[in-house]
């Protein structure tokens, strides 16, 4: 019987020593193990956080709302102005231009210094535009009556006279300051219409007779 004592006690002192040993690789497998789920997981997560971005779809951006387009106001033909008529019609909005002495007139018909026929300033302008400045004839003017006419008569077929270029006529006749320039003062009419007109003018604009002084 006391034979088999010493050997029960190393079979106990064993056992005793090798579960702690056995508890430590459990719990460092089980560490190991934890280790690596969360690694997984965090794994996981990351490409989850790169794999959304490129699956949402982009988002419409707002167009901005049109503008309506205005149509681009219509260019005027450059006006030139002269020395003054004296007209005293309703203005409007379209204006005519002597080719003779370049006064712009605006509401007749002809030019009352002259009795010329007013033509628009695109067709004073020759279509070259009023930077290259004005090409066309200035006429021929009347030393008596003071008629002006197309370039190619040589005579006035008023009254006979000959007729001289306007460069001529102005230089011939000086102006006297304000002459030509509205006086402020009506004085004068049409016996054909029954225009009233300013004291400076001489020609009715509608219908080119010659104006009288009133009474």
């Amino acid at each position: 019987m006391s034979g088999f004592t010493p050997l029960t006690s190393v079979a106990q002192l064993g056992a005793t020593t090798a579960e702690p040993l056995l508890i430590a690789v459990i719990g460092l497998l089980a560490l190991v193990i934890i280790g690596l789920v969360a690694m997984a997981l965090m794994l996981r997560r990351r490409s989850r956080q790169h794999a959304t971005p490129a699956n949402e779809p982009s988002r419409a951006q707002p167009t901005p709302p049109m503008t309506p387009v205005s149509p681009r106001p219509r260019q005027r033909p450059a006006m030139m102005r002269g020395g003054g008529g004296g007209g005293l019609a309703i203005a409007t909005s379209t204006a005519m231009v002597c080719p003779t002495c370049r006064t712009e007139y605006h509401g007749l018909t002809y030019c009352t210094r002259d009795a010329r026929r007013l033509v628009p300033p695109e067709e004073m302008l020759g279509g070259l535009g009023p930077i290259r400045g004005i090409t066309r004839s200035a006429g021929l003017v009347c030393m008596a009556c003071r008629r002006a006419y197309e370039p190619g008569l040589r005579s006035c077929p008023h009254d006979g006279n000959e007729l001289v270029p306007f460069p001529v006529y102005n230089a011939t006749r000086p102006r006297k300051r304000g002459h030509t320039e509205p006086a402020g003062v009506v004085a004068r009419i049409c016996p054909v219409c029954g225009t009233k007109y300013d004291l400076n003018a001489r020609f009715c604009g509608h219908d080119a007779g010659e104006l009288v002084v009133i009474n």
